[in-house]
């Protein structure tokens, strides 16, 4: 038995929520949440208020936000990540006074706090500059519809996304968390630096054989069986899902473009689409043939991912800058909302801490991950309560069978091979995919350059790294042994990875090189409009000077974008 403290939020803490309606649906409407209270501070939400004609369980939601509660973090963060999951309830009424809603007959529940999306995961269409979210339906249309919209998607991309969302449904379906309505509506993904899927309306699916929600199937989408939301019923799906983004189709099983790339998928597939839902295999069978094709399409050449271009200034308003890979400078960026986007173009935040000096030099380290938006009580036996704080109460209890069911605590992640592809530099600590810019005879140096500085970092070998500086870089002054060991001091409480080379040109004297990566880091060393982040994106065009080999001069700020994992 696990003790745990649910938050509960009046929606009048929320500040003006109305103005930022983000769409609404047959279940409620959704809404940007402009000031998050308490320790909800400065997170990027959203607000789902269901409809008074709606009905749903209330304590079922309850034992959503306890079970995120229960995880470790290296879980949690992995939730997180890939999925809007319910953070907190919001209520009408009396102040709750036992844990469960269900014991508060004067208090009612009336939604939950949940992430926003962001911009990662959205598409502007270039006919009608109309933002739309980026959902897997896109991929169920043919090559010539993708280029029009302006997502140039190869098979190697897809098999990188069906990776990715067969890890995720794994990791779930080892919590006793099924997905139910598991379409190419309710999966958003981004092709920035590295695939990843993420899934919306988490309260439709069912948690530890409990619905918030009525079960419902996205036409086209049915099982044969009347049983819905198992792990059965969600492998069904997730095979018509791989046959149809292979056929670049709506309706399509034919299983032979799938087999085109891999006979060992299509044969999941198949036995997937089997009317006996015992016969389907796991999601756990089919990772290990997913990593295989995705290594093998590693190896063959790959169209980069399109790079969005500037975008015209938002109407909406929102708090917090969303992830991105390459946003426009201008206004305030504004991430993607829930549902019916209005919002793009993310500005770099405010550069006033005392980091900004390394962040807008090579480094940039940085991150958006460590949201604190509940809380943890650890002791045992302690009774129910209700506390509050900045106008968020919140409720304890005991919890059973909140622990997970052994599975592992790192997202299923595998090791990959040991081999590098012919478009990675590698160095000890870090590798640099310039797969995209590998026409360019300088780009093999240029990603070397940057290899052996980031994984001097990752290595801790802090010297080696400012040898990769410029001299006359402003940055930091190498020179100097108090510039240098301040410079140490925030470098060492940082990560980085997947790094991606995207664009390589030269402007004047310089080379300009963009770069995707994801750093980690301490909370208090992040970017100054987010000091306690502990994860980002970001997309950095540095100036490399070329004088016996490249070095860094600097990254001019309307270069530098960020934005939360």
């Amino acid at each position: 038995m696990s003790s745990v403290t649910v938050p509960w939020v009046l929606p009048d803490k929320l500040g003006k929520y109305t103005d930022h309606g983000l769409g609404n649906g047959g279940q409620g409407i959704v809404y940007g949440v402009p000031d998050p209270p308490g320790k909800f501070k400065g997170e990027y939400l959203a607000y789902k208020e269901y409809l008074p004609t709606v009905a749903y369980k209330s304590d079922a939601l309850y034992d959503m936000v306890c079970f995120r509660q229960l995880l470790s973090q290296a879980e949690r963060d992995f939730l997180d990540e890939r999925l809007t999951w319910p953070l907190a309830l919001v209520y009408r009424g009396a102040t709750p006074t036992d844990p469960r809603p269900s014991g508060n007959p004067h208090t009612k529940v009336v939604g939950f706090l949940m992430r926003r999306v962001v911009q990662a995961y959205e598409l502007r269409m270039p006919q009608t500059n109309e933002v739309k979210l980026q959902a897997l339906e896109f991929l169920l249309n043919d090559d010539a519809y993708m280029t029009r919209v302006g997502l140039f998607v190869d098979d190697a991309h897809r098999v990188e996304l069906l990776l990715d969302l067969a890890r995720t449904l794994d990791w779930m379906h080892r919590r006793a968390v099924a997905v139910g309505d598991l379409s190419p509506k309710n999966v958003l993904f981004t092709l920035g630096g590295r695939g990843r899927c993420l899934f919306i309306d988490c309260d439709s699916m069912r948690h530890r054989s409990q619905d918030v929600l009525a079960q419902v199937d996205t036409p086209g989408w049915e099982v044969p069986e009347p049983q819905k939301a198992t792990t059965a019923s969600d492998s069904f799906k997730f095979g018509l899902l791989a046959l149809r983004v292979f056929n670049r189709d709506q309706d399509s099983v034919d299983p032979g473009p799938l087999r085109a790339v891999s006979t060992e998928l299509a044969q999941l597939a198949n036995r997937a689409q089997n009317r006996d839902p015992q016969r389907r295999p796991p999601l756990s069978e089919w990772l290990p043939v997913l990593e295989l094709a995705h290594n093998r399409a590693k190896q063959r050449p790959r169209r980069m991912a399109r790079t969005p271009q500037p975008q015209a200034t938002p109407t909406a308003t929102a708090t917090t800058a969303p992830p991105g890979w390459q946003p426009s400078s201008g206004p305030p960026r504004q991430p993607v909302p829930l549902y019916t986007p209005t919002t793009p173009a993310r500005q770099n935040t405010s550069w006033g801490s005392r980091v900004a000096s390394w962040l807008l030099g090579a480094v940039l380290v940085g991150g958006v991950a460590g949201y604190a938006a509940t809380h943890m009580d650890t002791s045992d036996g302690s009774p129910p309560s209700v506390a509050e704080s900045d106008g968020v109460y919140t409720s304890g209890g005991s919890v059973t069978g909140g622990s997970t069911d052994g599975g592992s605590t790192d997202g299923g992640d595998t090791t990959e091979p040991t081999e590098t592809p012919s478009d990675q530099a590698e160095a000890p600590g870090a590798t640099v995919d310039y797969s995209a810019v590998a026409s360019d005879s300088e780009a093999e140096d240029v990603a070397s350059m940057f290899a052996h500085f980031f994984g001097a970092i990752n290595e801790q070998d802090y010297d080696t790294a400012l040898g990769y500086y410029d001299p006359t870089s402003g940055v930091v002054d190498v020179g100097s042994s108090s510039s240098r060991s301040q410079w140490k001091q925030v470098m060492s409480t940082t990560r980085d990875s997947d790094f991606v080379l995207s664009d390589l040109r030269t402007e004047g004297s310089y080379t300009l090189a963009t770069l995707n990566f994801t750093s980690h880091q301490d909370a208090g060393y992040g970017p100054a409009g987010s000091p306690d982040d502990t994860c980002d994106e970001w997309t950095v065009t540095y100036q490399l000077t070329d004088n016996d080999g490249y070095r860094i001069y600097k990254a001019p700020k309307d270069g530098v974008h960020y934005a939360s994992c």
